[in-house]
């Protein structure tokens, strides 16, 4: 497998290959990119009790208030 080495840059979200060079329909490439890190997407968990007899401890009380009681 022959391999070649072109030099591009990325414009409006797209790879622009300097010097012009064209390259047919469907011509399998690889990218690789130096001195980029990508960050890792932060991970949530959804908490949960160790001790489940603790759920009483997270009852939460609804309040209603009257639409003119001018908070």
């Amino acid at each position: 497998m022959a391999i070649s080495t072109f030099e591009g840059v990325v414009k409006e979200g797209q790879i622009r290959l300097r010097h012009n060079v064209t390259l047919p329909e469907d011509t399998a490439v690889y990218v690789v990119i130096p001195d980029f890190e990508t960050v890792p997407p932060a991970r949530l968990s959804s908490p949960y009790l160790v001790h489940p007899e603790q759920a009483a401890d997270f009852v939460k009380q609804v309040v209603s208030v009257a639409d003119d009681a001018k908070l």
